[in-house]
């Protein structure tokens, strides 16, 4: 049942359920984007400036490629908590597929100035928001650098990376390499979890991961 006194955590339920949605885990997405909805509709109720809140709902807003919304709650979010790494580096991973790469990186790099004991998974969105906004070399740092802390994640949009910009070799290497960490992985599982405005985009980056090698379904 909904909490009915405490916005953060109805906040927090509403974004199990965002991962839920994204990654298929417990149900059907649109029942897990229903449940993850009325949370962060309840936290709203109990606190309309609840951070966390307009967190998860620009990631709910996300998953329906609601572009415009997404950003626009993401951003009152990090209006609403300045101070905080978490919501900063959940504005980011929103704004990078939402059409603003660059608005992502400030974020990102803010996030992790923010948190110097910042989880793994920071640098994976700070990577996102490079190779979208075209800085490449960086974006290629900081996805070896998830990689080392989190093996086989960031090793996906090295392949792309690689495939990209012409380093072929190295591009097939990664994608061998991420087959040997991840042996489940399929290019049909991960346009899954893909949310962007720019389809197009997602186009070529399937198109780079099939020629590095890496299995469809």
């Amino acid at each position: 049942a909904l909490d009915p006194t405490s916005a953060s955590l109805n906040a927090m339920l509403g974004f199990m359920h965002c991962l839920d949605a994204r990654f298929g885990w417990w149900d059907d997405r649109e029942t897990a984007i229903d449940k993850a909805r009325a949370y962060a509709d309840r936290a709203l109720e109990i606190d309309p400036g609840n951070a966390d809140a307009y967190t998860t709902s620009s990631l709910i807003l996300l998953l329906q490629r609601r572009f415009d919304e997404a950003v626009a709650d993401a951003r009152k979010a990090t209006q609403l908590a300045p101070g905080s790494a978490d919501t900063a580096e959940l504005a980011s991973h929103v704004l990078t597929p939402s059409g603003y790469p660059e608005e992502a990186v400030v974020l990102s790099e803010k996030a992790i100035s923010l948190s110097p004991n910042y989880p793994a998974v920071y640098l994976g969105t700070l990577g996102n928001a490079y190779r979208l906004s075209g800085r490449t070399e960086q974006a290629i740092a900081a996805f070896k650098s998830y990689h080392a802390r989190s093996p086989g994640f960031g090793l996906t949009d090295m392949v792309i990376a690689y495939q990209q910009t012409g380093q072929v070799e190295e591009a097939r290497r990664t994608a061998e390499k991420l087959i040997m960490v991840r042996p489940n992985f399929t290019i049909d599982a991960w346009l899954k979890t893909q949310f962007r405005r720019d389809t197009v985009g997602v186009e070529a980056d399937t198109a780079a991961l099939r020629a590095a090698g890496l299995p469809l379904g």
